[in-house]
């Protein structure tokens, strides 16, 4: 089950680098979404988890939707799991990959590609051998 501290430490990040992909400012985007600037900076950090309205007011103004949204919450999910089981084999510390989890969404997916590709490259060396 997803606890709501690995939410807030995906969808905060994911919609902090929707905002800035749109050259928004922090007080340009909780003016549209109508909610405090140090509202979103929380939901942004990871401090808080939005409700459902104010998700959906922060989403519609990023121009996006709550669909989209739970898509790219679904494909956090998977990412995370992943990467966890790769930062547990590796025998990373929890605060390690607390921090690396706390990454926004698109930095998460290309860790995990760079691991992945890591991961091929040495199997094809030790079939090699």
């Amino acid at each position: 089950m997803v606890t709501s501290g690995r939410v807030r430490q995906r969808i905060g990040p994911t919609l902090r680098m929707m905002r800035l992909r749109r050259g928004m400012s922090l007080n340009e985007l909780a003016e549209s979404a109508e909610i405090s600037p140090s509202h979103l900076s929380r939901i942004e950090r990871g401090l808080t988890v939005p409700s459902y309205d104010v998700l959906d007011n922060i989403a519609t103004s990023l121009g996006s939707d709550l669909t989209s949204l739970r898509t790219r919450e679904n494909t956090a999910r998977a990412v995370d799991e992943e990467l966890r089981s790769f930062f547990e084999d590796f025998g990373m510390s929890t605060d390690a990959q607390q921090e690396l989890l706390g990454l926004s969404h698109e930095t998460r997916s290309s860790l995990l590609e760079l691991i992945l590709a890591v991961a091929e490259n040495n199997e094809e060396v030790e079939e090699i051998e």
